[in-house]
């Protein structure tokens, strides 16, 4: 099996829920060499999807088609990652309380916010790495300390002087802690923060319905988040590459409310978000909306999502490294000349002494990688 055939198992496993009839004829599908189900393994692991896979194929009667061991061993996997998020949960409630002790509200974002309301059918479902917690803007800088003085430390030094452009605080760490908190004062990149303020977040916020207090985006909110993070903000659209998980999360939401009659009436990046539902529908095999397929629009994406899967990984690596190279030192330079937060995002950088160490070792085990 190839690359796109493994990718498309795993698109049709992840929409049983919503097409159940597929699910008799599909093991007849299934990988029948070990070598292709340590593909569907990379694939599933590569785009962090493999629990939301097991779990599919669980609630579908399918884990008997598969070998053995690797039954045992997604098993193993979602009984660690069970219990990992519910430490995530649990230390979700204390950051919450610390910041409510300083009259900070905070509200959870991303796959986290999605665990908190119960989006998935089981608790280990999605993996997460860190917490993302928006406070408003003016508050950052002190919800930061606070957690400094609990124990919290980062790794990489803020840069006052980039905070004008600073979407959030450095990661945030604790040895006794699971997770990484990142403290976020706009939900976005300063790029996109005009079509999406955190005011307007923290406005259409809604209470998660596992209930416990916490505060999350509201359905919209989060169909509109999981576009501008992936499509934009990691760059997707330009790499016509996106995640599994991104597209999941996405058809999940979907279920709540419609992503067509939310993503279209928002007014911003038009064309890219009809590339990304036309993608999501596709993939996942959904109806496409009549006025999104009349529309030519995103068309070429679907072309070139289909090619990039046919790629090899070395390929795929040089692809990345070269839309990664152009953004930095092509793209973002130009855009220094227009935006004023792009002055300081890279300026602010330049005069660091501390950045060019960092940035160059980052960018040595980028090129090494390709």
């Amino acid at each position: 099996m190839n690359r796109q055939q493994i990718y498309n198992l795993i698109a049709r496993i992840l929409s049983l829920d919503i097409h159940p009839a597929n699910a008799a004829g599909l093991s007849g599908d299934f990988p029948t060499e070990e070598s292709h189900w340590q593909n569907f393994v990379k694939t599933g692991s590569d785009h962090k999807i493999l629990t939301s896979v097991f779990l599919a194929l669980q609630r579908h009667d399918l884990t008997k088609h598969l070998p053995g061991d690797l039954e045992q061993y997604l098993q193993y996997v979602l009984e660690l990652n069970t219990e990992r998020n519910e430490k995530v949960i649990r230390q979700a409630g204390e950051v919450r309380d610390l910041l409510k002790s300083a009259d900070i509200n905070c509200l959870f974002m991303k796959g986290t916010g999605n665990i908190l309301d119960g989006l998935y059918s089981h608790t280990g479902e999605r993996m997460v790495y860190d917490l993302d917690i928006l406070v408003y803007e003016d508050k950052m800088l002190t919800a930061a300390r606070l957690m400094e003085q609990e124990g919290y430390h980062t790794q990489k030094r803020f840069n006052p002087q980039a905070l004008e452009s600073t979407m959030h605080y450095p990661i945030l760490l604790r040895e006794d802690q699971v997770a990484g908190v990142e403290l976020h004062r706009m939900p976005v990149q300063y790029l996109y923060q005009k079509s999406f303020q955190t005011t307007r977040v923290f406005n259409n916020a809604m209470k998660s319905r596992q209930g416990k207090g916490f505060l999350v985006m509201s359905y919209p909110d989060r169909i509109i988040h999981n576009f501008l993070h992936s499509q934009l903000m990691h760059s997707g659209h330009y790499h016509a590459s996106v995640s599994l998980r991104d597209l999941y999360d996405l058809l999940l939401l979907n279920q709540k409310e419609d992503t067509f009659n939310v993503l279209m009436p928002f007014g911003f990046y038009r064309s890219k978000a009809m590339g990304y539902l036309k993608l999501m529908y596709k993939t996942f095999g959904l109806s496409i909306p009549e006025a999104l397929q009349k529309s030519k629009k995103g068309n070429f994406f679907l072309k070139r999502n289909e090619s990039l899967l046919k790629k090899t990984d070395k390929q795929l690596k040089r692809h990345f490294l070269t839309i990664m190279l152009l953004q930095k030192y092509l793209v973002l330079p130009l855009r220094v000349i227009w935006n004023p937060q792009a002055r300081n995002y890279v300026f602010s950088r330049l005069t660091d002494r501390h950045w060019y160490a960092l940035h160059f070792k980052a960018m040595k085990r980028k090129i090494k990688g390709s």
